[in-house]
């Protein structure tokens, strides 16, 4: 990287400071500063299809010997189409004075000035753009944080106009980084400096950042009153926000007020940023998604067969997730399925813990991982083969509407197996069910568009003659893969029954609770399905009365989607239990089977893991 080479000191304009000595360092000028020019911070695609190098100034306390520095980046202004690194001279060397580790950086520029409202494509990318690349300089520096000596949970950004905008979008959207360099790094913040600057109140969340905003009180360029409900979202969202308004000042901030904008907001990063308790920000306090192709351990039971709800949330891409044995080759089978990026996809699994009581996660493209153990079998009650693909059709022609597969499998067993619909052809479902039966009545896998990939983990009664069937309503193909057999005295494996379809009535609002019966005393699998979803959420089955939350059964990521999964289902001695909604949906449960007494320990729900937080 060459950081340490070619560094020379930083022009020595009207505010560089007499090096003192009875100060508080990060609070007032101690040092003077070094520069380092165009570092190369990473390489982007420019709106004119050209791959353009990325660079910054960095800004260092000359002489500083201390570790564990805090980090302010500046973006200079322009209407996202003029300007360079050049315009963010000033607070870079005020900060780093003070001790921070500082940089002021070059983004990607349009042809076209960008002025709001922003409501055309080109506008949105040019400022996707400018975000993405200071998110890849938060990235950046997080990956040299041992060479730099800095805290790399200790990041601020800021910015003036655009660079405002820019930094605004880095602080709103930690939860949602755009594609860039060292992606296996977080782009969260502490904290972010707008200078007339705003952003999209719709993007902010309580998992972001907040800010301090110094602004116009005429300012027609990004309007006042914009700036002011991006204030108002952070804060509605619980995140620290401090406003500074100028009376009859536009959107170029006066010399006047200066000294008014300074002190506020070295402060305001003292506070933040340089003496904040971790964690600085909630954004901080996410973790960056698994890197692809990593095998992540979780641990339980030794040499016991757990049922485990799998999640990967915040997806880079298409891939799939599979439980194994720590060391295993992945491939050759699947447990959770997502077909584009950023979803959220939840799945039963059942998982065989090792004689160290590990098991581990892999995931094809990098995701987060959330793990909920269930359940346990009891010895005996479960046969854990080693995985084995029963079917997959994309070997040939695609089965069409109202189309039967048939898989084999050991005669009179109850396999569990996990089942995938794949390269959908419209909304539609799959059945398992006895072959020659007439489908309908219940569905054991759900798709609601075409081009979907969906999996569920289903229970699967073989014939006398070693055959089950799978019902395709809509053309698509299905995948399925043995998981392992219940032993005989384990399950009753009943026929179908609906025990749930609100959809005759009033959906169930946000926050609804909706009452499933069974057998009293009893563990069920069940079939759940969430339809007409009408925003994210998740869905949980939990004993009536108890509070929801701490882990889930569905969840879906928009409005509009049908999303299942199964569930194991502890009914009460009341032959009782809940399912809270927390977005308004219909829901249907169709019951599979139940498991006998002493097949099945149902422990209270419990998290393996959460790659989200620390």
């Amino acid at each position: 990287m060459g950081i340490a080479s070619g560094v020379v000191p930083a022009p020595a304009g009207p505010t560089a400071p007499t090096p003192v000595t009875a100060a508080t360092r990060y609070l007032d000028p101690i040092f003077l500063p070094d520069v380092q020019r165009d570092v190369v911070y990473g390489t982007a695609v420019d709106q004119q299809g050209r791959v353009v190098e990325l660079r910054l100034d960095l800004y260092t306390p000359r002489g500083d010997t201390a570790d564990d520095r805090p980090v302010f980046l500046f973006a200079h202004g322009g209407f996202f189409v003029t300007g360079d690194k050049s315009g963010a001279v000033a607070w870079a060397q005020r900060m780093a004075q003070r001790g921070y580790v500082a940089a002021s950086i070059n983004y990607r520029l349009d042809t076209q000035a960008v002025v709001a409202p922003v409501d055309t494509p080109r506008e949105e990318r040019a400022v996707n753009d400018a975000r993405a690349d200071m998110q890849t300089a938060v990235r950046w520096f997080r990956k040299h944080a041992d060479e730099l000596r800095i805290d790399p949970d200790r990041i601020a950004v800021g910015g003036t106009s655009a660079g405002a905008v820019t930094a605004l979008g880095v602080a709103a959207n930690a939860d949602a980084p755009l594609p860039g360099d060292h992606d296996e790094f977080s782009s969260a913040v502490c904290t972010a400096v707008s200078f007339s600057g705003a952003n999209d109140p719709a993007a902010i969340g309580p998992l972001d950042a907040g800010a301090i905003f110094h602004h116009g009180e005429v300012d027609t360029v990004v309007p006042t009153a914009q700036a002011a409900a991006t204030r108002d979202a952070m804060t509605a969202a619980g995140l620290p926000v401090a406003w500074y308004e100028y009376p009859g000042e536009g959107h170029d901030l006066s010399d006047a007020t200066i000294q008014a904008r300074i002190q506020p907001t070295i402060r305001w990063l003292y506070d933040r940023v340089a003496t904040a308790p971790y964690p600085c920000s909630p954004a901080v306090a996410q973790l960056a998604p698994v890197l692809p192709g990593r095998q992540t351990p979780i641990s339980g039971d030794a040499e016991r067969s757990g049922v485990v709800s799998l999640v990967s949330v915040a997806n880079r891409a298409p891939g799939y997730v599979q439980a194994l044995p720590c060391g295993a080759t992945p491939g050759g089978s699947s447990n959770l399925n997502a077909d584009a990026p950023q979803q959220i996809r939840a799945v039963l699994a059942v998982v065989r813990f090792g004689a160290d009581g590990r098991a581990c996660l892999f995931n094809q493209v990098g995701t987060h991982l959330v793990a909920d153990l269930q359940g346990w079998f009891a010895p005996g009650a479960f046969d854990d083969v080693v995985d084995d693909r029963l079917i997959d059709t994309r070997s040939g022609p695609r089965p069409p509407n109202g189309g039967v597969v048939e898989l084999r499998g050991r005669p009179d067993a109850t396999g569990v197996v996990s089942l995938v619909i794949t390269e959908t052809t419209g909304a539609g479902y799959l059945q398992v069910l006895p072959c020659g039966a007439t489908p309908g009545g219940s569905s054991t896998l759900n798709a609601d568009a075409a081009g979907q990939i969906r999996a569920g983990l289903a229970l699967v009664r073989f014939g006398s003659d070693g055959r089950a069937c799978v019902f395709v309503q809509r053309s698509a193909h299905v995948v399925a893969d043995l998981q392992g057999y219940l032993d005989a005295g384990a399950v009753d494996d009943v026929i179908d029954d609906r025990l749930l379809d609100t959809r005759s009535g009033p959906r169930p609002g946000d926050g609804s609770v909706t009452e499933l019966r069974g057998r009293p005393d009893s563990t069920a699998v069940v079939s759940l399905v969430a339809t007409e979803t009408t925003a994210p959420g998740y869905v949980q089955v939990l004993p009536c009365g108890a509070t929801p939350g701490g882990s889930s059964n569905l969840n879906a990521d928009a409005a509009g989607q049908t999303v299942a999964g199964l569930a194991f289902v502890r009914f009460g001695a009341d032959g009782r239990v809940c399912v809270f909604a927390q977005r308004s949906t219909h829901l249907v449960a169709d019951l599979q089977g139940y498991l006998t007494d002493g097949a099945f320990v149902d422990v209270p729900d419990r998290r393996l893991l959460d790659t989200r937080t620390r």
